[in-house]
Parts: C-alpha cells; structure tokens; sequence
C-alpha cells in the first residue's frame, strides 16, 4: 500500500492506516478510533484536491477541443471514457459509506445521514462486517465482493484507453494502487482480500479504507488523463512562457487626449528562440525575406532585445522581420514596424505658492519630467539645511521641502530612462525667513478704540499677504498708559494676555489717553523657533 508511484502524502496516508488498523487487534480506544476519523478527514481533502486537479484538466481537454476538435477527438474520447467509468466507481462507494453509517446508527428513512465524526457507533464491528463480507467463511458474495469487481472492471477500463505502448507500464502501476489480491500470507484465517480488508473492522475503519480507495480511484484516473493531454502533439513547440504585455500608443499623453495601450498575454517558449532581423523587408509573393542586418537580434527569456541611440530630435521609425522556423524546417515570416519620439532631456520644478523655500514651513514642490512616470524620477536637494520627502497626501510627483538656513537650495532632478539613471537639471532656490507678523488686539493694530473692547482683547500676531498658513505666539510685551494730568504708566505680561493691573489701569483711562503696547515678543508654534520683535501699536481712548 506504500510502494509504487505514490506521493509523499498518500505513502503516509497508507501507513498510517495499516498502523491503525493493527492497532485495533489489539484493543479500540476512542483514541484510535478518532484517530480513524482524523485519517478519513486527511484523505476526503487529498481526493477534493485531486478532483479539483482533474477538473482543470478536463477545462483544458475542452479548450483544446474548442481549438482544434479534429486533432484532439481521439484522446477527449478516452479521457470522457475514463472519467465516466471513474465517477460512477466513486459514486458507487458513496452510496456503500452511507448505507454502512446509516445500518450502524439506525437511522430512519427520510432523516439526514450523520457525518463520520458525527456518528454515535464509531466502533461498531457487526454492522460493517454483515454489509461487506456477510457469513461466509472466505468473505465472498457481499458488498466487498462487489466492489473488488468494480475495481477490475475500472482497471480495464483505464488499461483500454491509456495510450498505445503504456499498457503495460500502468498496469504494474495499478496493481499497487488498486490492489485487490489476496493476502500472500493470511492471517487469523483472512485468506481473501474481502476479509484481510473488511472482516471485523469498526465502521470508522472501514469508511476511512474506502474513502482512501475512491482517493486511489481519483489518483488514477489523474495519471491516465495527464498521459493522455500530453501525448498529443509530443514534437510541437510549447510555448511554456507567459508574460503580460502592454503596447501604449505614446509614451507621452497630453492634457485633453487619451492614454491608449494594447494589453495581452504573450508567449513564449524556452526551447526555441525567436531570430529578429532590423531593417528586412518581407516578399509575400514570393515568401521570402530580403536585407536587413546579418545578424538577428540577441534573446533573452523568449524575447528580442532592441537598443537604439538617437542623435536627433523627431519620430523615429525602425521595423523589420521576425522569422520562426516550423518543425518540418520550413520557414515563418512576421513583418513589423514602430516608431518612438526623441526628444530633448527636461523637466519640470515649480514651487506650488512661490519662488523662495521659507524656513520653519512645509514649502510644497511639484517635480515633474514629461514622458517619463513618477516612479521613474528621483530629486534630491542640497544647501540651506534642506530635507525633500514625497508628499504622500497629494502622490506622485508632489514633494514637501522643508529648510533650516538661511541662503540658497538646490534641487537636482534625475529621471530613470532606458534602464539608466538621467539627469534632468539643477534648480537653485533661495531660502528665507516667513516675514514678521503683525500684532492685533480686538482685531485692531492702532488708532482710536473703546477702552472696554481694549480691555476684552488679546494679542494675536498675524502674518499679512502671505499664502502659508502659520500661527505665531506672542511671548510677551509691554503696555503703557499716558494721559493729560496724570503720570506715565508701564506694565509687563507675559504671553498674550493682559494682566488685572492692565485691565485695571485701563479701566480707569479717560477720552483722549494713550495707550502704547511695545517690546512685543513672538516666535512661530512649531518649525522656526527664532524670537521675533513685532511692531508696536498705539491706541487713543475714545
């Protein structure tokens, strides 16, 4: 049961089931018995994923047919033929599992049949035996006897559509797959395959030997159908290689027009190389291929490598012939022409608000070179402290520019082309400070105001015409109260608050005072942490 042609899997199903089952002479535990259970579950999975292998085979059986129904008729024939003798075996046992589980946990008519593992008699011993090998010594004449005959009659079956000339080889093939002979040497009086294989075995065991024999059925019919797909058309070149493909009309797309490409799945194959001749013309009439290079083109992977070099800018036209030689040694002819636009090299940089990079702020870049993927395009910048990292908000070809010195940048753009790195161009920036803010208080920066609205407010510096948005802090100040008749007053805060001897002060201010807040301290919220001197502002009392 492990010898012969068999996977790694199926040896170790095998033997796991002999262990088992010797196990079971000596004494049934629910441990062996669950055992039993695990083994049916491991071997109905290694059936599901040989069914689904057949399955795929028979998809491209009918493809083929839909190809050429004429070349593949024969071996279609013998694979149905196989297949039908196949299903019908395997839906045979099918009925026996279920009649041997139904008879065990006397179910009644029209009540669902329980799962293995759900069954209440696993280690029912009468019931399987009764079914499978009935009361004759020699076990012949039940169930078990019926099945050993489908086994041969599947045998023949699978030997009268193999292809000529592999008979002999599948049938030793077959006698260690599907065994049906009697023991060589019995034992306990099992001198028949029915009884070595069925007398006295829980209905656990004997559902996991017959699911293991439909998985054997299924490894099979496998064999035969595999053998019988491949023995058509043994001399003709497979192409063995897939690949996706993408031919676009331009490289270069417009605003307003359209991205066209033709995508579809080339093939290849390993064994025959393709002989592509630049500048050959083809003569259909006379089916011949006239000038061109000496030499065709290098291959590699199944494909022709071109390389070419303008010196020139324009469209750029070049062609020729792909010849493929047919297994009777004539020839094929595919004639070809393309064409592709050399240009200058260039690119694109742009500050997106204005042309200096400001210190302490996010400064968005977009960096571009026409013709060529974002993907394919690497910046760097270097002076004035400068970090440049791709804006993952906004995508490709959008970077944040970030700078900590004053003075200049410079951003150098290259752009990946034909496999090598290009350079693109060098852009200078200067680097700059964000202007000083303006302070405001109850949304004013000087002139005449109400005392109690003065009392109200706070300082607020503001960045004036400028297109960052910033914050800035107020860190501290000075006010200041003069008035007719009365002694210059000054006051420190800080932060932007007004202090209660601020508001106080005011509080007591008359029509016609002055109020002057100077020394007005503030520095950015995150980014640039230089202390800034605001201007001053000076209010009178209405």
């Amino acid at each position: 049961m492990a010898g012969g042609k068999l996977t790694p899997r199926q040896k170790m199903i095998n033997m796991m089931y002999l262990v088992l089952t010797a196990l079971l002479a000596l004494n049934v535990t629910k441990e062996v018995i669950n055992a039993f259970v695990t083994i049916n579950e491991s071997v109905q999975l290694s059936k599901s994923n040989i069914d689904k292998k057949n399955q795929n085979t028979y998809a491209a059986f009918a493809q083929a047919m839909s190809v050429d129904a004429a070349k593949y008729k024969d071996v279609n024939d013998r694979a149905n033929s196989v297949k039908k003798s196949a299903n019908d075996l395997v839906k045979k046992i099918d009925d026996l599992k279920e009649q041997l589980i139904r008879e065990a946990d006397h179910i009644d008519q029209g009540e669902p049949t329980p799962t293995l593992p759900a069954m209440e008699r696993k280690d029912d011993y009468d019931v399987p035996t009764h079914i499978m090998v009935g009361g004759e010594q020699d076990g012949q004449g039940a169930k078990a006897s019926e099945l050993k005959k489908d086994l041969l009659n599947f045998k023949t079956v699978i030997l009268s559509n193999v292809p000529k000339g592999s008979e002999e080889e599948f049938k030793k093939q077959l006698d260690i797959l599907l065994n049906t002979s009697d023991p060589a040497k019995p034992e306990d009086g099992k001198r028949t395959w029915e009884m070595a294989s069925f007398y006295h075995n829980p209905i656990v065991a004997t559902v996991a030997l017959l699911t293991k024999i439909q998985a054997d059925v299924r490894n099979a019919e496998s064999q035969v159908i595999d053998v019988l797909l491949a023995s058509v058309d043994k001399n003709i070149i497979k192409l063995d290689k897939l690949n996706a493909k993408v031919i676009a009309n331009s490289t270069v797309v417009t605003i307003g027009s359209d991205y066209q490409a033709d995508v579809f799945l080339s093939a290849t194959s390993s064994t025959m190389a393709p002989e592509v001749f630049i500048g050959a013309t083809f003569d259909s009439t006379k089916n011949e291929m006239r000038g061109g290079s000496d030499k065709p083109l290098p291959v590699e992977g199944g494909y022709a490598k071109y390389s070419d070099r303008p010196g020139s800018e324009g469209e750029k036209k070049w062609g020729g012939v792909i010849r493929v030689k047919k297994p009777d040694g004539s020839f094929d002819y595919f004639p070809f022409t393309q064409s592709y636009v050399a240009q200058k090299p260039n690119s694109v940089v742009s500050a997106d608000k204005m042309n200096v990079l400001y210190i302490g702020v996010d400064n968005p870049m977009s960096i571009s070179v026409p013709g060529v993927s974002n993907d394919k395009v690497r910046v760097s910048i270097a002076g004035g402290g400068g970090t440049l990292k791709p804006n993952s908000t906004l995508g490709g070809g959008h970077y944040m520019a970030t700078v900590s010195n004053v003075g200049e940048a410079e951003i150098k753009v290259t752009a990946e082309i034909g496999g090598k790195q290009m350079p693109m161009g060098a852009f200078k920036y200067r680097v700059k400070r964000v202007p000083d803010p303006v302070a405001f208080i109850s949304n004013s920066k000087g002139g005449p105001i109400n005392k109690n609205l003065l009392m109200a407010g706070t300082l607020i510096p503001k960045l004036e015409n400028f297109d960052f948005e910033l914050f800035f802090k107020i860190t501290n100040f000075k006010m200041s109260i003069s008035g007719k008749g009365k002694d210059p007053q000054d006051f420190d805060s800080q932060g932007n608050q007004l202090t209660s001897q601020m508001r106080d002060a005011l509080a007591k201010c008359r029509a016609g005072d002055k109020v002057f807040f100077e020394y007005i301290k503030a520095r950015m919220a995150k980014g640039d942490p230089t202390i800034r001197a605001l201007s001053p502002m000076s209010f009178v009392i209405q």
